[in-house]
């Protein structure tokens, strides 16, 4: 595409303007090639704007900055490099108006929700690819690199995904991804919203800035699109004031648009009623929990707003057995889990505690660097809920251990803890401890293959943790 014809979307200085053939969009100047128009972006550790040599050495024909730089190509002068990123993408790549495009956002439950909603679209017939928390799935599945990628990647992964004959693409929106424009320039068919609670006030500052960065979604609907969410969360009553032109509530204790009831919650799945007008419909999963049955709700919702005939919606969940590190039952009794959110660990614990016969253990850490806050509610609601718990290691980053465990200590309850720091260490001890009739859950790092320490990024997998203790046990 032409520069001037791509350029035509932002407003700018211009400077050395030619009749430039750009070949390739990029904002990090290691994966620039020639012919590619460099877009320059402040992150939260580099400015763009020192690599710009790099790009330029690496083949960058054209830039778009902050600031007038001296170069001998041309160069498009912004006040916003990260906005006129999603919309020199979208003028590249196009707007994919064809493709049924599905959002979902809220503090927990995106991606098992993501996944259930996923399934339900393929089940229907429809090629569908995923980008989220722990894969992006096209035709081919890619471990991800974050939630919601940068507008570009967002952007040139749905072109690929189309070139491979995907028909729609659901997406976890996260309240980053919200905040920093990463999805500005996408429209979407369907936005769910799952529920909100204490999370990233590290980044968000307050809950109601964080509550309004999630509610964006709904500003990125079609015209004729629907915005689906849970009438049991609080935000309902944020939601409904917006007065979106077409919506489909869901939930299990307020009055909604699809209701549902469970019937049997164990430890082999969810059996669960759900009614929508004067329609009534049986679902079961080998998903547990309340907490999942939301996810179920949401998902059922959000593929009702596609008109999806009930028959597959059904069938696309009953096809979902388990997510990696979304309450996996790693062996009997034993359970990894996400949860790093005060709700999450509730959630979690409450669920496993309806199962227990004998008593109920729980792992689990903070993460550094990010939301302080949150630590001493974790601690309360784990030794409130747990029979016994240890206090670990998350990713520490570049905060000290000790100083993480001891925000997280400030809010222990009960006696029956112990603090061990080394996290392989910490899950030994608890598979030491636990009898056959009890339960353990290792919870906060669910999915992920590694620990964050320093400025070392180590292989640790808790499912793995567990299988060698149990070898040696």
């Amino acid at each position: 595409m032409q520069l001037i014809k791509l350029i035509e979307v932002i407003a700018g200085e211009q400077y050395r303007m030619t009749d430039t053939e750009i070949e390739a969009l990029e904002f990090d100047s290691r994966r620039v090639e020639p012919g590619t128009l460099f877009v320059v972006m402040k992150g939260e550790k580099f400015d763009g704007h020192d690599f710009i040599e790099a790009a330029i050495k690496n083949g960058a024909v054209a830039l778009v900055t902050e600031k007038k730089v001296a170069v001998n190509i041309p160069q498009i002068v912004v006040t916003d490099t990260r906005s006129s990123l999603g919309k020199l993408a979208h003028q590249f790549y196009g707007d994919f108006a064809d493709m049924t495009k599905v959002a979902i956002t809220g503090t927990n439950g995106k991606t098992t929700t993501s996944f259930l909603i996923h399934s339900i679209l393929e089940t229907s017939g429809k090629r569908t690819g995923l980008i989220g928390t722990i894969y992006y799935i096209g035709k081919t599945r890619t471990k991800a690199v974050r939630t919601t990628p940068e507008s570009l990647d967002i952007f040139r992964m749905i072109s690929e995904f189309k070139r491979d004959g995907a028909e729609a693409i659901v997406m976890e929106v996260s309240s980053h991804g919200l905040a920093l424009k990463r999805v500005d320039e996408l429209r979407f068919h369907v936005a769910v919203f799952t529920n909100l609670s204490h999370d990233h006030l590290d980044f968000h500052q307050t809950i109601d800035d964080y509550r309004t960065s999630k509610m964006r979604v709904f500003s990125l609907l079609e015209t004729d699109g629907c915005a689906v969410f849970n009438m049991d969360d609080a935000t309902s009553h944020h939601i409904k004031r917006l007065g979106l032109r077409r919506t489909l509530t869901f939930g299990m204790v307020n009055k909604s648009d699809v209701w549902g009831e469970i019937v049997s919650d164990t430890t082999d799945g969810l059996s669960i009623n759900i009614s929508n007008q004067n329609d009534n419909y049986h679902v079961t999963s080998k998903l547990i929990g309340t907490f999942n049955a939301y996810n179920i709700l949401a998902a059922f919702t959000a593929a009702l707003a596609l008109d999806i005939p009930p028959d597959a919606i059904v069938q696309g969940i009953a096809k979902i057995t388990g997510i990696k590190g979304r309450m996996e039952r790693v062996v009997d009794n034993i359970f990894i889990d996400y949860a790093h959110t005060p709700l999450a660990i509730e959630n979690a614990l409450r669920s496993l505690k309806r199962y227990t016969q004998g008593r109920l253990f729980v792992v689990f850490g903070c993460g550094g660097d990010r939301d302080k806050d949150k630590r001493p509610k974790m601690a309360t609601v784990a030794t409130d809920l747990a029979d016994f718990t240890i206090i670990t290691t998350d990713n520490p980053r570049s905060e000290p251990s000790a100083s993480i465990i001891g925000d997280i200590i400030k809010g222990v309850t009960t006696k029956q803890y112990e603090v061990i720091e080394d996290r392989r260490t910490a899950i030994k001890q608890a598979i030491m401890k636990k009898q056959a009739d009890d339960i353990l859950l290792i919870a906060g790092k669910g999915h992920e293959d590694y620990q964050i320490i320093g400025n070392r990024i180590l292989k640790f997998d808790d499912a793995e943790v567990i299988r060698e203790c149990l070898k040696g046990r």
